[in-house]
């Protein structure tokens, strides 16, 4: 077994920017708005970099029973698909006012799964916020649903944002990335997503979903924010649901690490450089870089000056 790296996807959306080109990854000047890391989404099915499954998507590794287990781990086993999607996202300009479904509208509705998720903040403007849930004066989904797209944007909140917080987002919660922001966005393996209101762009190929969103929506959510710890050496959890843990380290030196036969881990490399170290072999680690650690990889040691964020179920 060996770490498995990834080849990104990267869109470029009309509100992406720079970012991810100038401060997170190491490759030409282009216009972007989401990296997608690790994905076996029907919208973005990363490819598989290492020569054992070189040319493999990660969705037809998952597929595959001999490799289920022993990369994935025991808690995938019964599961039809890979169950994260984990991107990097470079907001220059407003993204929509959304809502995602949970599990049971999905269902209902696209027959598909929920996206619950989580944005862990790269880099943000000074007085830089997001849109997280409604205000409180909206007390009934009735009320909400007799807004008009105008009328929504005014019963909006606002949440003020760090560099280095992390805000949990369920499945339901009205939302929005404000211009300006950096982040990696961590969730279920969903790409369902309801405008409710899109800054009047007036782009056809952004339609809104109003009467979906009015229906999945859960106006008593807005989200909990985590603030980022000074510790070096020693592993934290940023957030856990249902879905998914996410866990952080601050790397000073060497760190000795594990994988955990029930699941799989995915490293994503936000800030510094370092290397991974497994049976005599070194693998590089670098910023903007996103790693999947099969379950059954066993103990594995992390040398550099690195931040890195842990992902598994």
């Amino acid at each position: 077994m060996e770490p498995i790296f990834l080849k990104a996807i990267y869109k470029h959306n009309v509100w992406g920017g720079y970012n991810i080109s100038e401060k997170l990854k190491n490759i030409p000047k282009i216009q972007i708005g989401e990296s997608w890391e690790v994905s076996a989404n029907q919208n973005g099915d990363t490819v598989i970099l290492n020569k054992e499954y070189e040319g493999k998507t990660l969705s037809k590794l998952f597929q595959e029973k001999e490799n289920r287990v022993k990369i994935f781990g025991t808690k995938t086993k019964d599961l039809d698909r890979f169950p994260l999607l984990v991107k990097y996202i470079d907001a220059n300009e407003n993204l929509s006012v959304q809502v995602h479904p949970n599990d049971f509208y999905a269902k209902k509705l696209e027959n598909g799964v929920g996206k619950t998720e989580l944005w862990h903040i790269l880099d943000c403007k000074k007085d830089a916020k997001i849109i997280c849930g409604l205000k409180e004066d909206i007390t009934t989904k009735e009320e909400f649903s007799n807004l008009t797209e105008n009328e929504i944007i005014n019963h909006l909140k606002y949440l003020s944002i760090n560099k280095g917080d992390t805000i949990c987002i369920k499945a339901g919660t009205i939302h929005a990335i404000m211009k300006n922001t950096l982040l990696c966005e961590i969730q279920q393996n969903s790409d369902i997503t309801y405008r409710v209101y899109d800054w009047n762009r007036n782009d056809e190929n952004r339609p809104l979903h109003l009467k979906q969103a009015k229906e999945v929506v859960d106006i008593k959510s807005r989200g909990e924010t985590v603030k980022d710890k000074e510790c070096k050496n020693k592993i934290y959890n940023l957030c856990h649901n249902e879905y998914f843990y996410v866990d952080k380290v601050k790397i000073d030196g060497k760190f000795f690490y594990s994988s955990n036969k029930d699941s799989f881990q995915i490293l994503n490399i936000v800030k510094g450089n370092g290397i991974l170290k497994k049976n005599q072999k070194e693998y590089e680690l670098k910023l903007g870089e996103s790693i999947l650690i099969p379950a059954m990889l066993g103990e594995y040691e992390i040398e550099g000056n690195i931040d890195i964020l842990i992902s598994y179920i």
